[in-house]
């Protein structure tokens, strides 16, 4: 295999591996040296077990997500398939943005009423590959049913959208349709609302 993709992220180190003679991306969670070993050692076997088995949820809820080829949460390490794509991030063509966003919009919801939060729900995260739209990086994805950590995961993820300058906002109009579709509106009032709190609370924040 020529490919040669490695990069470090807070918690993990990701690289392009071969399984079976085909790409596949390997996830192992780094040891931090600031942490007591055991206890770091604990932690990292945890996460990698509770990732593991929130991945496993999310394809039972018809979530696309990478599918696990192999997980040992005693080294850390997760290998799964490789998609190869556009990040939501790099798609720019008006159409194919629309049909994105409301299929994350869906995702979200499905998420949501099987109480998954994604934890790091942003346009970095989703991948758009034949026909195929892909969810990413359940690292920080916990479980929860407070519509606090759903709106979290939305207002991230609004965030993302906004920081791409003020012509995207659109897409989170998108967003919220595919959600609203899939929930048949339930819980959608109530974070909405919990957005502008916090956007409230960060406002407030600044000023003092």
């Amino acid at each position: 295999m020529s490919q040669k993709f490695e990069k470090f992220g807070a918690e993990a180190r990701i690289e392009l591996v071969e399984w079976y003679g085909e790409p596949a991306i390997r996830k192992i969670r780094i040891p931090k040296s600031y942490r007591e070993h055991g206890l770091d050692k604990k932690l990292r076997t945890r996460r990698t077990k509770e990732e593991t088995e929130i991945l496993s949820a999310t394809k039972i809820a018809d979530v696309d997500v990478p599918e696990v080829f192999f997980a040992d949460p005693r080294s850390s390490e997760i290998i799964m398939e490789y998609v190869d794509g556009t990040l939501l991030k790099d798609i720019h063509e008006r159409k194919t943005a629309k049909e994105v966003y409301t299929k994350l919009g869906t995702y979200a919801a499905k998420l949501h009423s099987n109480g998954i939060i994604h934890g790091d729900l942003t346009t970095k995260n989703v991948i758009h590959s034949s026909g195929r739209t892909v969810l990413l990086d359940f690292g920080l994805a916990f479980v929860s049913d407070r519509i606090e950590d759903m709106a979290e995961d939305v207002h991230l993820l609004k965030q993302a959208i906004k920081s791409a300058g003020s012509n995207q906002i659109r897409n989170f109009d998108y967003f919220l349709e595919g959600y609203g579709a899939e929930s048949n509106g339930k819980h959608l009032d109530r974070i909405k609302k919990q957005i502008l709190e916090i956007e409230r609370r960060g406002r407030y924040a600044r000023v003092d």
